[in-house]
């Protein structure tokens, strides 16, 4: 036969979902933050140590750890590092951008040194969402799609999530734009992808191609949508001189004017 202790009472179970519910909710409260979650990977390390041997590869660990490190920390958290790679976040998608392209700059100025037989590059990668943040570690999609971010930029690339880039404080700080659609590994819908642009030189050309393609297409575009878009402004602000000058009067204004104008005939007269 049964107990009550086998078969829970209506109000026990009421009692342990408002429980579920109180914890899940303090959970939440402690450890669930928005975050910018940013990764790092250096490319060039394994042909540099093929070419100069194990030493020359640690040295090369170091150079990147007293670039890369370093500027991490200055807003952000260090998570952990991964051979040649890192992963950390921050409170602010501004405070990861401007790391990720200090990093860039960073490692630009170290190959213009000639310190290595061969110039190594960075790629990075970042987006942006709630996450589980614990003292040590980082926990949640937002941290598989950072990853995925980092792993389908080029080497000496900045690649940003449509996330990070609306949660720019400052857009006009950085010039960052949308360069392509991509499904990224392990996920369903495609990502809008991002760049930020670290090279003042880039940024001229980038623009300069831009231009023109603007340009093309608007000469693409059939006269009649042309002439419109002259018009249509024009006719706009005709109508409003017009109108100023009294060439156009509404009905409420006439009505106004007729009952104030009314001629009042005298009795006698109107008999």
């Amino acid at each position: 036969m049964a107990t009550e202790e086998e078969h829970p009472s209506v109000n026990d179970v009421n009692d342990l979902l408002e429980e579920r519910e109180r914890l899940d909710k303090m959970f939440n409260e402690k450890f669930m933050r928005l975050i910018t979650v940013m990764f790092t990977d250096l490319k060039g390390s394994t042909s540099i140590t093929d070419i100069s041997g194990d030493l020359a590869g640690r040295t090369l660990i170091k150079h990147h750890n007293d670039i890369v490190l370093p500027i991490i920390k200055e807003k952000g958290v260090l998570v952990k590092t991964m051979g040649d790679g890192t992963m950390s976040y921050f409170e602010s998608a501004q405070d990861a951008v401007r790391a990720a392209c200090k990093i860039q700059l960073g490692i630009d100025n170290f190959n213009l040194q000639k310190k290595l037989p061969a110039p190594i590059l960075i790629r990075v990668g970042m987006h942006t969402g709630k996450g589980i943040v614990e003292k040590d570690d980082i926990f949640g999609d937002v941290v598989n799609v950072a990853s995925r971010f980092e792993s389908s930029a080029n080497p000496g690339e900045i690649y940003l999530s449509e996330e990070t880039y609306d949660s720019l404080t400052d857009k006009s700080e950085t010039y960052c734009r949308f360069v392509k659609s991509a499904t990224l590994k392990g996920k369903k819908d495609p990502f809008n992808i991002y760049k930020a642009f670290w090279n003042p030189k880039e940024v001229e050309a980038d623009m300069a191609e831009i231009k023109p393609a603007k340009e093309e297409a608007s000469r693409n575009l059939s006269p009649v949508i042309r002439a419109l878009i002259i018009f249509i402004p024009l006719a706009i602000l005709a109508f409003g001189l017009l109108k100023g000058l009294g060439f156009f009067k509404s009905g409420g204004e006439e009505e106004s004017r007729s009952k104030n104008h009314r001629i009042t005939v005298p009795i006698d007269q109107a008999k």
